[in-house]
Formats: structure tokens, C-alpha cells, sequence
């Protein structure tokens, strides 16, 4: 069932999330946010690491995720969320984690230099934001 309701989902419809178990008001009890890359400058080919910290208040089920504005061609922005964790956070535990993102051409995704953001998703819902600048 999970899985073909993915769109809705990550669209954070408020009736697929408490379906699936979710709080969609997670991500405003969630304290302790970070979200830190390595570095502020990246460059196409390589590779970024990012670190991120939550704690939760009281014990809840959270979807965390990541989501990255590519820069296009024209200037604009497009979104792409990527998955990292599924978890119950226990009351006053601090989670910790890290990705990686890779900088790499593909077929289906053309990078361009400009200003990324990138942000941290609590079931759906941004948390915390920070940004990339590749050269």
C-alpha cells in the first residue's frame, strides 16, 4: 500500500500520511535541527557531505528525507526528495546522520553552476535548509 501511494505521500497529503502512521505536525515538534554540508562550494563531479541532527520530544514515528533544488539551464529551480530514514525517535534522542551527495552528469539530470538548497524533510514537511554553490 506504501508504495503506491508514494506521490501523495510525498505531496504530504495530511490523509496518506496519518494512514500510513504518520504526524504531519512532526515536523513542528521537532527541535535540536541541524542541517550542515561540509562545504558551501561544490564542484560537478564531486561529492558533498552532509550531516544532520533531530530530536524529538516525545516518542513518534517520523519519514526523514532530504530534498535538493536543482539549478536548470534557465536559472530556475527543480525539486528532487530523496529518501533517508524510517524510524520511531524516541522521546529526547537525538538522531544523527549522514549523506552524501554525489555531483555527477546523469542521463536523466543535467547539473548546472548556480546556488542548490537543499532541506531537511520531517515527514514531509522542511525542517531545515541550507545551500551549495557548484562551480
Amino acid at each position: 500500500m506504501r508504495w503506491g501511494l508514494r506521490t501523495l505521500f510525498k505531496q504530504g497529503n495530511p490523509d496518506v500520511l496519518a494512514l500510513l502512521g504518520y504526524d504531519i505536525t512532526a515536523a513542528e515538534k521537532v527541535t535540536d535541527v541541524t542541517l550542515q554540508p561540509e562545504s558551501d562550494v561544490a564542484v560537478i563531479g564531486g561529492l558533498t557531505t552532509v550531516t544532520y541532527t533531530v530530536r524529538a520530544p516525545e516518542t513518534m514515528p517520523v519519514y526523514l528525507g532530504y530534498r535538493v533544488d536543482y539549478v536548470r539551464q534557465n536559472g530556475t529551480t527543480t525539486a528532487k526528495d530523496f529518501f533517508v530514514k524510517r524510524t520511531t525517535l524516541p522521546a529526547g534522542q537525538l538522531l544523527q546522520g549522514v549523506f552524501r551527495l554525489k555531483w555527477q552528469q546523469l542521463t536523466t539530470r543535467r547539473l548546472y553552476p548556480g546556488v542548490h538548497r537543499l532541506t531537511l524533510l520531517v515527514n514531509t514537511q522542511v525542517v531545515a535548509e541550507s545551500w551549495v554553490t557548484l562551480k
